[in-house]
């Protein structure tokens, strides 16, 4: 038996060789096209979906499922309504009540407060744009140092290093600034200031962004719930691109100002005036998106006509608001207005923790987008009580309150519940950790853990393309090298074994660190991360590690130019960026649409014609069982006569 099995090798050597060159070439074919995500139209679309709605935040989120949801399917369904009772004729009048309202409704509530901070941004001063607290953190950096060496007023460079420098020791946890950390702030300003058009300066933030990651994920002691991204300045906690957004805002706007007579005591009494501006531009942005909602019924009513178009066809006419709905007045009454003592007393109500801090914060604009707490109150007193107020009939009523909470309550709980819950079901079936789930996580109850996923705004988090992009790339930048991003993987639940096949060049590399012929599909977290740590500073770790390096990926297809996919990733970042986003495509293009286009208009048009039958049939009974004791009774007067006529 051996013999033969050399004498058929040796003559078949070349043969063979020829066949494991082809095996070779067609597994690492299936490897690429197994992580390449390359050709699929729709995760192409998912992920264009979905970086527009991260770079654009709430406005273009909720303009997108606002336009696709309501604003063009339901006047498609207005057009429709009883279609069938009115003899296939169109309902012109209750269509363009439809379409009045939907196109007047979600614009408003971003375009408005973006026009006034334009505005505003124009007249009183960048600084108008930014929020409360950022501008208090920023002037107390301003205030410690507002003068340089020589006790000249520091311009817009010395500023952006000493704001870098809070940045980054934060980052380090510092308890003093290391002359590494003063170094590395002022390269970050000298890269600032040479910007000179909008490429070359996106460039910059993009690379100065990708530095501040790796600085933070390389000193942060907590890898499995610590967010790469975010800088810290004072009490402000935003994305760095934010915070350097805010920072250069403020140096065009106070820096410049003050730089005449440069004290710290001038800073901070800028700073104050500037705070208490910024809120009263927050109230009258939203007293200016309100006052526009109150309107838009009005609107829309005048759209439709003096009658309840969605009734036509279902009555006779001149029966049409037989239910016409009583306008109530509000009683005005004249409230004392609150003292808040000095101008420094307030700005540090406004931007503390305290209840007024909370409070004006939580209706605070970021932009063109608002806070979900001012979402909520906007919802509810500028869209839902309005069209109660000014509903034709109790017919009109019962389906803005049916129609209207319902859309409300999907768009700010059930569909950031449902991406949370997608994303659960698509780390449970790939290993990869999608979203942070925070510390005890694991420890609470079933009824915490579900109700951290169905909260909008805290609980589970899913994590977002540049959290992705900081958690699954360059594993040796952690604080504990590969430990770090293993035990990050652990911490939330994820899977080593699955994350480590997604390549065969990473499964093998894995499986030969563990050694033993044993196969990575069997292996434990704990036994993957005690292998990898051994194998630390070995070859096969930085193999390991260069697979999860940020290479070059530019857009090729048409598609990937218009969403701008191109950039720098690697395969798993790909993998789990795409997992995330085909959730937000599929609400965003299917699933809201349907159901608050299409399904919930249709309910209300079912929901009023079972309701009117229902009364013109009880109506019809009334009128009949009168008409019949008519007829076989007589009347009690009669009665009476005829008991008189016997007697007398």
């Amino acid at each position: 038996m051996q013999v033969n099995k050399v004498n058929l090798t040796v003559p078949n050597r070349g043969k063979i060789q020829k066949q494991n060159n082809n095996d070779n070439k067609k597994a690492k074919e299936n490897s690429q096209n197994k992580v390449s995500f390359k050709g699929g139209f729709i995760d192409t679309f998912s992920l264009g979906i979905a970086n527009a709605i991260e770079n654009g935040g709430l406005a273009v989120s909720f303009t997108l499922q606002d336009m696709l949801g309501t604003n063009l399917p339901r006047p498609i369904m207005g057009l429709l309504r009883n279609s069938k009772e009115n003899k296939g004729e169109v309902n012109v009048k209750f269509a363009a009540k439809e379409l009045v309202r939907e196109m007047t409704t979600g614009p408003s509530m971003f375009i408005i407060p973006m026009i006034m901070l334009a505005i505003g941004r124009k007249a009183l001063g960048k600084t108008v744009g930014i929020p409360m607290k950022a501008i208090k953190s920023l002037g107390d950096v301003h205030a410690a140092n507002p003068v340089d060496n020589v006790g000249n007023a520091i311009g817009k460079e010395e500023f952006y290093k000493n704001v870098f420098t809070e940045m980054i020791k934060n980052a380090k946890s510092e308890q003093t600034v290391s002359n590494e950390t003063i170094e590395t702030a002022k390269e970050f300003a000298g890269k600032l200031v040479k910007k000179t058009d909008k490429k070359e300066f996106k460039d910059t933030i993009s690379e100065l962004s990708s530095k501040f990651t790796e600085i933070t994920k390389s000193h942060a002691s907590d890898s499995v719930y610590s967010d790469f991204t975010q800088a810290v300045v004072g009490n402000t906690k935003s994305s760095f691109e934010d915070t350097v957004s805010n920072m250069m805002s403020y140096a065009d706007d106070v820096v410049v100002k003050v730089s005449k007579n440069a004290t710290s005591d001038n800073v901070k009494k800028m700073v104050n005036h500037n705070v208490n501006r910024r809120f009263a531009a927050n109230i009258l942005m939203y007293a200016a998106v309100m006052t526009f909602l109150q309107v838009i019924p009005k609107l829309y009513n005048k759209a439709e006509g003096d009658k309840n178009a969605g009734l036509k066809g279902l009555m006779k006419e001149e029966t049409f608001n037989d239910e016409k709905l009583n306008a109530q007045e509000n009683n005005k009454k004249d409230k004392a207005k609150p003292s808040f003592g000095s101008s420094a007393s307030f700005t540090q109500k406004l931007t503390g923790s305290g209840i007024v801090g909370k409070v004006a914060q939580g209706i605070e604009f970021e932009g063109p987008n608002v806070s979900f707490p001012l979402l909520l109150g906007i919802m509810g007193f500028g869209i839902l009580l309005p069209r109660i107020v000014n509903a034709k009939d109790k017919y009109d009523r019962e389906e803005i309150v049916r129609r209207d909470v319902t859309t409300c309550a999907t768009m700010c709980f059930a569909e950031k519940a449902l991406r949370k819950g997608f994303s659960k079901l698509n780390e449970h079936n790939s290993g990869f950790v999608l979203a942070n789930k925070g510390q005890g996580f694991k420890d609470q109850n079933a009824a915490k853990r579900l109700f951290d996923y169905l909260r909008p705004i805290k609980g589970v988090n899913v994590l977002n393309s540049k959290q992705i992009v900081a958690k699954y790339s360059d594993l040796d930048k952690y604080k504990d090298g590969i430990k770090g991003f293993c035990d990050f993987i652990s911490g939330q639940g994820g899977s080593l074994s699955k994350i480590f096949s997604l390549t065969d060049e990473s499964k093998n590399l894995v499986e030969g660190m563990l050694g033993a012929g044993k196969d990575i599909a069997g292996a434990t977290n704990e036994e993957i991360t005690q292998a990898l740590v051994n194998a630390e500073g070995s070859q096969e770790m930085k193999q390991l590690a260069e697979l999860f390096r940020l290479k070059d990926k530019p857009a090729k297809s048409l598609l990937e130019k218009v969403f701008r996919l191109g950039g720098k990733t690697n395969p798993w970042i790909q993998k789990a960026q795409t997992l995330n986003a085909r959730f937000t495509a599929l609400s965003v293009i299917i699933l809201v649409p349907a159901f608050l286009g299409f399904f919930l208009p249709w309910i209300n048009e079912k929901t009023t014609k079972k309701q009117i039958s229902e009364e013109l049939a009880a109506k019809d009974n009334i009128q009949n069982k009168s008409l019949n004791a008519g007829k076989t009774q007589k009347p009690e007067v009669f009665k009476d006569i005829a008991s008189f006529s016997t007697k007398a």
